[in-house]
Formats: structure tokens, sequence, C-alpha cells
């Protein structure tokens, strides 16, 4: 039998969550208007609408998450102030790992007010824009 916590996540990271990271990917990633861009304006508009994203869906599907969401999305716009205020874009990658830590925490907990291909897609193309953040500056 398979455990409570595993089955999001085996859900989540497999087949659906890989193609939705291919979708999801390429549109948040492959952005050739900013790949030459010094401020990663790509990885600034990610990291806020990857919060925004789970605010909308607490609203659609489940309004008991509205504070949790809400709070998540604080933090996102905080990490992006602070990169702002400081140029340093350390601050995106660490809110875009934090947010996959945030993704990978609703797969384990199968919280069903969001997708679970959603959830692993984002797991993926949080992780690879970290990656990305990281060789490039």
């Amino acid at each position: 039998m398979e455990s409570f916590s595993s089955k999001g996540i085996k859900n989540g990271l497999g087949i659906r969550g890989i193609i939705g990271a291919i979708g999801l990917g390429f549109i948040c990633l492959y952005q050739p208007l900013f790949v030459t861009s010094s401020s990663l304006l790509w990885a600034k508009i990610l990291l806020v609408l990857a919060a925004a994203v789970y605010v909308a869906f607490s609203i659609i599907w489940d309004r008991k998450f509205l504070l949790l969401t809400n709070v998540q999305l604080i933090a996102a716009v905080m990490l992006l102030g602070i990169s702002v205020a400081t140029g340093e874009f350390l601050f995106i990658a660490l809110g875009l790992f934090l947010h996959a830590i945030w993704d990978l925490w609703h797969l384990a907990t199968q919280k069903r007010y969001v997708p679970w291909w959603y959830a692993g897609a984002c797991v993926y193309v949080d992780l690879a824009a970290v990656a990305l953040i990281l060789v490039n500056q």
C-alpha cells in the first residue's frame, strides 16, 4: 500500500507534472526578450506569479487556505523588493527555491486546492529557474 504522502508526490512529479513543466517552462523560462536582460525580469515576474497563482487557487477551490497563500505571496513580494533594492539576484533565486519547497509540501500533504500536476510542474520550473539564475550570475 502506498503511503499517504507519496501518492501526491508520485502524481505531481510523475508524467503529468513533467508534461506541465514542459508547457510552463516554455512559457516562463524561454523568453527571448529577457535572455540578455541584466535585470532578470523574467525571474522577477515568475516569482510573483508563482505565488499569486496559489492565492487564485485558494480563492477558487478552498478559501480556508487564503491566509496561508497570502503569506507566501507577501514573502515573495518582500524577496522581490529586497532584490530590487540591493540589486542582488540571489534573493530571487532564494524565493524560487522556497517556492519549490512550498510545492513539494503541497504534494506531500496532498492539498486539494491546487492540482497536483501544477504543483509538480512548478517544482521543476522553479528549480530550473534557480539553476539558470545561479549559472548566469
